[in-house]
């Protein structure tokens, strides 16, 4: 066990002794900031971002990090250029979820917080581990947040099942969350669905056990987003989707998002996992509607999309935010992932 996981633990712990630090579930109210967008009508830009606003002691102090963070997408939205739209990941700190204050957006929407009653879904008998976390319920919210320039509204969440999570992750509240945007320009109602799934190796658990919650979550997001009005709405799946460099569990994804009839944007890894591609360019997908920076088994962070019959929607830009810059630190174990979409 690492110190990661004995850390995670202790909030486990935390949450069954009923001490914990102060950790909100409702973040601050941002300040309406002006930040027009430098797109034209018919675009929208959407930026996925894994934050690690982790507490203390599963993370040390972050706060700096997490400032900069939205400082920086404070100071693109003074000059035209920050994403219309951001989905975090992993706010789970007041500070984490400050960042919605700091960037300015007008428009913010929180996903499940720790208290949130987890569904209960019948046939999900698993073996709970008490020193993997399992046994606690939820210590920490979902740590999903939606920022938007564009107002939101039909703003819904809701956590994974109980049964839906392996190790470390069950600390966590996780969920979906979704809301729909009002862009100008757009043919049809335009609804993003921000999640955050299952971990493989840092849940502390075995692939095999883990890629079960992995299953039983893309099934949750599959329920959520069954809706007759779905037929009608551009929907874009933005979050961390966790692909834990398994094979098994870009499957299922691959196999949810052709029941969706869904397109990819982009998927995002770890530069780290970059020179796979260099030593073997087959594994990594030339086709520019995909345009994975590393094999698609190690990308974790995603974006992919569904439209009406009757609307053309593509992805037509992609970026990477949040990068190392020289000589200093990331702000985050991942990088910004930032898609512009067009619409006839």
């Amino acid at each position: 066990m690492n110190r990661r996981h004995l850390a995670l633990l202790a909030l486990g712990i935390t949450a069954l002794t009923g001490f914990s630090p102060a950790i909100s579930d409702t973040g601050p109210p941002p300040r309406v900031m002006a930040g027009p967008s430098v797109l034209p009508a018919g675009y929208l830009s959407v930026l996925t971002y894994n934050v690690n606003g982790l507490p203390w002691p599963a993370a040390m102090d972050r706060s700096q990090a997490l400032a900069k963070i939205g400082d920086s997408l404070a100071r693109m939205r003074a000059a035209g250029t920050a994403p219309q739209v951001v989905v975090l990941q992993e706010a789970f700190t007041e500070e984490a979820r400050g960042i919605a204050q700091r960037a300015g957006y007008a428009y913010t929407a929180y996903g499940p917080g720790a208290a949130d009653r987890q569904p209960e879904t019948r046939g999900y008998v698993t073996a709970r581990s008490f020193w993997k976390g399992e046994t606690f319920g939820p210590a920490l919210s979902s740590g999903l947040v939606l920022l938007s320039d564009y107002r939101l509204s039909a703003v819904r969440r809701t956590p994974f099942p109980k049964d839906a999570c392996a190790g470390y992750d069950c600390l966590a509240n996780k969920g979906i969350l979704s809301a729909h945007i009002a862009v100008p320009g757009a043919p049809a109602p335009v609804e993003v669905v921000a999640t955050h799934l299952n971990s493989g190796n840092p849940s502390g658990q075995p692939e095999s056990v883990s890629r079960v919650a992995f299953a039983r979550q893309l099934d949750a997001l599959a329920a959520f987003t069954e809706a007759p009005e779905s037929k009608r709405t551009i929907r874009i799946y933005a979050g961390d989707f966790n692909m834990g460099h398994s094979s098994a569990r870009l499957e299922l994804l691959m196999g949810y998002i052709r029941n969706k009839r869904a397109k990819i944007a982009s998927a995002l890894g770890r530069d780290k996992y970059r020179p796979l591609c260099e030593r073997n360019p087959a594994s990594c997908s030339a086709d520019l509607a995909i345009a994975a920076n590393v094999p698609l088994r190690h990308a974790n962070d995603w974006q992919f999309f569904s439209a009406p019959d009757t609307v053309q929607l593509v992805a037509a830009k992609r970026d990477v935010m949040f990068r190392a810059e020289q000589g200093q630190k990331a702000l985050s174990d991942h990088m910004g992932l930032k898609v512009i979409y067009r619409f006839r």
